[in-house]
């Protein structure tokens, strides 16, 4: 019997658990938005309207095969699910958490791609203005800068989608945490 509350115990100990990040948000002198993990690089007049954000990684980051596309039959296999004994349940539980876990490191990466291009375009857009001499390379830059901003816009949206989307998928980690917790009671 203390065999088997030692085995549990170090499996409840050992289990992987969401571990969280804080990263804030803030634009430097220049006007460039910045991302950093230490309030203190944050520029104290700043600190007060950074924006601050929460992540949630697993303590197993492995890679894993990349999630497959959605079908028709999820419903079924969610029935079947709730069929299966416990042991088979939360496998498949885990199974499906790890996938939206890829699927969501693919989206965030996707996002930091889409904000690194965004940063080289401003940055050339930057050099650009200071080669604009006539009415029509001016018009031209304009036109450059409102699809920059456009695109800025977008990415703000899909950042913010991305976001909303990773903090669905903590709320489902720390349901399933306690869901094993209470069975292992």
């Amino acid at each position: 019997m203390k065999a088997c509350i030692g085995v549990i115990l170090l499996a409840v100990l050992v289990w992987p658990n969401p571990a969280l990040a804080q990263f804030y948000k803030y634009l430097d002198q220049r006007g460039n938005v910045r991302f950093t993990d230490d309030i203190n690089q944050v520029p104290e007049s700043q600190r007060a309207t950074a924006k601050r954000y929460a992540e949630s990684q697993s303590a197993d980051p492995a890679p894993g095969p990349p999630p497959p596309a959605p079908r028709s039959g999820d419903a079924e296999a969610a029935a079947k699910a709730d069929s299966l004994p416990p042991a088979a349940a939360a496998a498949q539980g885990e199974s499906s958490l790890d996938e939206a876990r890829v699927s969501l490191d693919a989206q965030k990466r996707e996002v930091e791609a889409e904000y690194a291009a965004l940063v080289k375009e401003k940055e050339r857009l930057a050099t650009e203005k200071e080669k604009t001499k006539t009415r029509a390379e001016v018009t031209a830059y304009n036109q450059a800068v409102e699809a920059f901003n456009q695109r800025a816009v977008h990415y703000e949206k899909k950042s913010e989608e991305v976001r909303k989307l990773i903090e669905a998928y903590n709320a489902r980690v720390a349901e399933a945490n306690s869901k094993t917790a209470s069975a292992l009671k």
